[in-house]
């Protein structure tokens, strides 16, 4: 067989790049073709000068590669208005117009599709036992895993905020930690602009915009990229977030409480992103309005709902984990 292997996704998550390759030898043709749903667009294409590339909707035509016997690609793909789809791509070697050789590849597209269910308009919570009655439901109908952010609106009564062990937690975090980046600009300074943003998305997280969400992701490929280049400085950076975070007098409680979150949420496929969150509770109902912005784990953007207002009512003062007015699934419609 001329063909010797060739390689597509067969699953990816959309807005996903999708890279191609195919391999062969004693292969003789005119020219390669691959046609390509709208869902995709060439964006990189190897072994190949770019006067030998032409493209048509829904296609690439390869002249001939630099190098007989290798052709790559990789595909950016677009989020589709299905949450799943099958999308095809097919390579076709032709020698006048004739096919000689021919590989298809089906490949699954998925992505997080998060549905609020039912708000109700009171909801009873005694802070003492955690119980909640009854709940918002929420659920993730696609299969993509979803970040979900739980903001507390302007026009809320309520305000989520961190609990007290939790704010301890972070200023002793940030104050060992300001120390030991100090340390490390002076052993590695050609990285302090890593450390300086390292240092800033500690004291305030990114947040779920567009412009926020990129500016991330920028940084995480500076980050990533240095600690690949310097084996000397990720470990050295890797062992002071480590033996920081559990040095911290809070460490315990933060770990009861992020336990406690990971064992509501099951096996569902929801990600909260500020689960240690609470609001304050008093005797008398207090209005609280959430709103649930949603990205995917390529950080895209996917839902966001401003939910109705709700009626809090508890019987005594406490707090409560945000998180815990939530069903994520797990419950028949």
């Amino acid at each position: 067989m001329a063909l010797r292997s060739s390689f597509f996704p067969k699953e990816a998550l959309q807005g996903e790049d999708l890279p191609f390759h195919v391999t062969w030898s004693n292969l003789e043709f005119d020219c390669i073709k691959i046609v390509h749903p709208k869902a995709f667009s060439p964006k990189e294409i190897y072994n190949v000068s770019k006067e030998d590339v032409t493209t048509g909707e829904g296609t690439v035509n390869i002249g001939r590669v630099q190098v007989d016997g290798y052709l790559g690609m990789v595909f950016s793909s677009e989020t589709l208005p299905d949450r799943a789809s099958d999308e095809k791509l097919d390579c076709l070697f032709l020698a006048k117009d004739d096919i000689v050789e021919r590989v298809m590849f089906t490949v699954h597209l998925f992505r997080p599709d998060v549905v609020v269910i039912e708000v109700p308009k009171e909801v009873s919570i005694d802070p003492t036992s955690g119980e909640v009655t009854p709940k918002i439901l929420v659920r993730n109908f696609g299969e993509g895993t979803a970040i979900v952010d739980i903001e507390t609106t302007h026009e809320s009564h309520l305000q989520k905020q961190p609990p007290e062990f939790v704010k301890v937690f972070v200023e002793e975090y940030v104050r060992n930690i300001k120390g030991s980046f100090a340390e490390l600009r002076s052993d590695f300074a050609e990285y302090a602009s890593i450390l300086d943003r390292f240092e800033a998305y500690l004291l305030e997280p990114v947040k779920f915009e567009e412009q926020s969400l990129q500016e991330y992701q920028e940084f995480e490929h500076d980050l990533v990229s240095a600690l690949e280049a310097n084996e000397e400085f990720a470990d050295a950076l890797i062992s002071v977030v480590i033996e920081t975070f559990l040095r911290n007098s809070e460490f315990l409680n933060l770990y009861q409480f992020l336990l406690d979150y990971i064992n509501s949420i099951g096996k569902e496929k929801i990600v909260v992103r500020d689960p240690l969150y609470v609001i304050k509770l008093s005797a008398e109902p207090i209005e609280l309005q959430v709103r649930l912005n949603c990205i995917d784990l390529l950080k895209q953007m996917c839902t966001f709902q401003t939910l109705p207002p709700i009626s809090i009512h508890s019987k005594q003062t406490g707090e409560i984990a945000l998180f815990k007015l939530f069903q994520w699934g797990g419950f028949k419609e």
